[in-house]
């Protein structure tokens, strides 16, 4: 299944001094995370205890999933492309200021890279 959305709020989050950071991709922030209606896509780590593994959760317009592995990705100053393991993709556009972007341009592609290892 390929999913393809712009989002309109997108997010950079860390927790205990960066041992727990997150990046957040959401068609609508303000739709209702308990029972979603717009399509999401967050990805996660803990840096706090090995194994380094990325979380990833998705909503894809009828229900949220996650779980799978990343298998490659393409990220650029609008857009973010993802493969997964299960036969999962996306296609993410968005509109961010330069230091939202840095922040998770650096955090996905050494994350990533870190995982692949």
């Amino acid at each position: 299944m390929h999913i393809k959305f712009t989002a309109h709020d997108v997010s950079y989050t860390e927790a205990i001094d960066g041992d727990i950071i997150q990046a957040s991709f959401e068609e609508d922030g303000d739709d209702d995370p308990i029972n979603p209606s717009k399509f999401y896509f967050d990805i996660s780590v803990s840096y706090e205890f090995p194994p380094i593994i990325p979380s990833i959760e998705w909503f894809d317009g009828s229900e949220s999933d996650g779980g799978a592995n990343i298998l490659s990705y393409k990220i650029d100053r609008n857009s973010l492309q993802l493969w997964l393991d299960n036969g999962m993709s996306f296609d993410i556009d968005f509109e961010i200021e330069d230091a939202l972007f840095n922040d998770i341009n650096k955090f996905i592609t050494s994350l990533l890279k870190q995982t692949k290892a």
